[in-house]
């Protein structure tokens, strides 16, 4: 049985993100396939790297230089891309047509030097193709969820709407919360403001909600919130043109029709994660 290391800044038990989501519903199924272990990047050393077969690696903001000159040198590796690490801003879209000048690109050699690195969305595989032209880059054309998710945002997607509007109550400010209540107040718009810290807590929510509006600040290698409007049956108010899922044709479905496709999507992403460490 193959040994890998899947390395990341956080964990879902630390952080409640979209990444972090992303690599517990992948790890999970890995662990079915493989032996895993997993690594913070603040604490992960050489050694502990030379005991594995292959990485795979989510966020890499804290990887300490040393090890990630290693694994360029010494470990095959895979990148799970969920935001853009090769620009200084974190965000292409703060550049005409997604390109950004050459002195604002970073992690060029760790890019280019990974077996593949895996991104979530038809845009994001080509803005990061613009950019990094010699990387390997694969779109599983979508975000990741465990199959009790999926269940219960069949159930909710059933449940009468008794609020007009919602938007999500963040710190985090790539959200734009402050923003988007500007706009709400400035079309007498009194939305529920949602937030909660229990995942599930949260979709309850937004299923009460007939509209969910979402004016982020970067270009959104995917949006999960996005798509999990869209099927539990939310219309969805944003810039279109700055969330992955909307790069994607599925993203016109809405509800069951649309929990279908990304359930199935799953899978295939699934087992190309498992194809892809078995031949490295």
């Amino acid at each position: 049985m193959k040994r890998i290391a899947f390395i990341a800044d956080l964990f879902r038990n630390e952080l409640l993100g979209g990444g972090e989501s992303n690599d517990a519903n992948l790890i999970r199924h890995l662990m079915k396939q493989f032996e895993v272990l997993t690594y913070k990047c603040n604490k992960v050393t050489v050694q502990d790297l030379e005991k594995v077969d292959a990485l795979i690696i989510g966020n890499f903001v804290w990887l300490p230089d040393n090890v990630k000159e290693y694994v360029i040198n010494n470990a095959p590796y895979v990148i799970y891309e969920h935001d853009h690490k090769y620009v200084t801003t974190r965000d292409p879209s703060k550049f005409a047509n997604f390109k950004a000048p050459t002195s604002y690109l970073v992690n060029e050699k760790f890019y280019n030097n990974a077996k593949t690195v895996v991104v979530l969305s038809k845009i994001c595989e080509e803005v990061m193709k613009l950019n990094l032209p010699n990387a390997q880059v694969h779109s599983i054309g979508c975000s990741l969820w465990s199959p009790e998710t999926l269940t219960l945002l069949r159930k909710l997607n059933k449940e009468p709407k008794i609020h007009d509007y919602g938007i999500m109550k963040s710190a985090n400010p790539t959200k734009n919360y402050t923003a988007t209540m500007n706009y709400c107040n400035s079309q007498n718009i009194t939305p529920l403001e949602m937030h909660s810290s229990n995942y599930y807590h949260f979709l309850e929510q937004m299923a009460t909600c007939k509209n969910f509006i979402f004016l982020p600040t970067v270009l959104e290698t995917y949006s999960r919130i996005c798509a999990e409007a869209k099927m539990l049956n939310l219309g969805v108010a944003t810039n279109k043109k700055r969330i992955g899922f909307f790069s994607e044709p599925y993203s016109e479905q809405s509800g069951d029709e649309l929990i279908d496709t990304i359930e199935q999507k799953n899978i295939e992403a699934l087992e190309y994660f498992v194809n892809l460490i078995e031949r490295i």
